[in-house]
Order: C-alpha cells, then sequence, then structure tokens
C-alpha cells in the first residue's frame, strides 16, 4: 500500500478559494499588507489599511491633518497600488481620523 501524499495548504487553498468564489477576497487582503510598502514608512507609522470592500480601500489615518494630506495624494497612492498589485481592483481610498 502506498502512502498519500500530501498537498501543501498553501498550493490548495487559492484553487478551493476561487472555485468558493472567494479568490477576489483573498486578492484584497494583498492589498492591506503591501499598503506599507506602498506608502513609505513615513505615512505607514501614521495610518493602517483596514480592509478592502468593493473596490474602496478604508484606511485609518491617526489625525486630521494627515487625513487632509493623504486625500491630495490619493490618486499617486492608487496608482503605486495598481503597479503592485495590478490584478486588483481600487479605484478609492476611504480615509478616516482616528483608531476607529
Amino acid at each position: 500500500m502506498r502512502p498519500k501524499r500530501f498537498a501543501r495548504i498553501g498550493d490548495i487553498l487559492p484553487a478551493v478559494l476561487k472555485s468558493a468564489g472567494l479568490d477576489h477576497r483573498l486578492h484584497e487582503q494583498e492589498i492591506l499588507k503591501i499598503w506599507p510598502t506602498v506608502v513609505g514608512d513615513n505615512i505607514a507609522a501614521r495610518t493602517k489599511a483596514v480592509k478592502m470592500e468593493k473596490g474602496v480601500l478604508f484606511v485609518h489615518v491617526e489625525h486630521s491633518v494627515w487625513l487632509q494630506e493623504l486625500f491630495f495624494m490619493e490618486r499617486d497612492i492608487l496608482r503605486k497600488l495598481r503597479e503592485r498589485a495590478p490584478d486588483i481592483e481600487c479605484h478609492k481610498i476611504r480615509f478616516s481620523a482616528g483608531t476607529g
């Protein structure tokens, strides 16, 4: 009798999620992971990407002054996000002040 070969969860999870129609949620989580790299250390220290929903990235900002600054940077940040994760649809960033 031959022993069964086990597959690594990381190898089969994407296919399972896709068959369940949840693969887009996995991709959306990638945006949260790359946020600090995209915006850099200075902004990453003052913000936290918390969720992605229907193409909108929700980001908590520590202070309203940073919120205003990031509002003006949104277009550039979106461009960088699309460059780093072209398969993920992100068309808007919603910033909110405080830790929410």
